[in-house]
């Protein structure tokens, strides 16, 4: 359910070096990464990386690496396969990262609450996995249940605390610059003399 339905108490963050292209992180109670949250240290700077798929990081790789000799240069760009943090071009040098990441919950022993908003969510889901297993339900009942009866609730009563924006931002690789001024809508003057 944590994977499925990952929630902000669960968020947390980690730190190390950015070495290569492509770096396992070894996290293993990783979910997914909170959009951006994959900062740098350049200098005294942090920089956001931005999050793209791995399709465009692919591409931006294979581009970068004609010839056999890989671009060099601070990373802007990443995407996450499994652990494995995959950038668009190699760095140049050796970057501290702090990254911001959905975690899975500690294994359940007698002396741990699970972190969930709600237990009659859990006992649910855990009646309608019995229901599948003794074939009394169909198969997915539970998930659906969970998407659509309880967490939809938890989304519309604001429980979730999505700690990510609530709007789509514009790509910073497809729109360049702000406008500056409300006029500039309209294009360039340019006068002569």
């Amino acid at each position: 359910m944590a994977q499925e339905f990952p929630w902000a108490s669960e968020v947390t963050n980690t730190t190390g070096s950015l070495t290569t292209l492509n770096q396992d992180l070894g996290l293993t109670d990783f979910i997914l990464d909170v959009r951006s949250g994959f900062l740098i240290k350049d200098g005294g700077s942090t920089i956001p990386l931005i999050r793209k798929n791995f399709s465009d990081i692919m591409l931006y790789q294979t581009k970068n690496d004609q010839g056999g000799s890989p671009v060099t240069g601070r990373p802007r760009l990443y995407t996450f396969t499994g652990t494995t943090v995959r950038l668009n071009v190699t760095p140049d040098k050796t970057y501290s990262y702090s990254l911001w990441y959905y975690a899975m919950p500690a294994a359940l022993t007698a002396l741990v609450i699970p972190s969930f908003p709600n237990d009659h969510a859990m006992i649910e889901f855990v009646f309608w996995r019995a229901m599948e297993w003794a074939r009394k339900a169909a198969p997915g009942s539970a998930m659906k249940y969970l998407r659509e009866v309880e967490i939809a609730a938890y989304r519309s009563a604001g429980l979730g605390q999505e700690p990510e924006s609530d709007h789509i931002p514009l790509d910073e690789l497809q729109f360049r610059g702000a406008r500056r001024r409300m006029w500039d809508w309209a294009g360039w003057e340019v006068r002569n003399g």
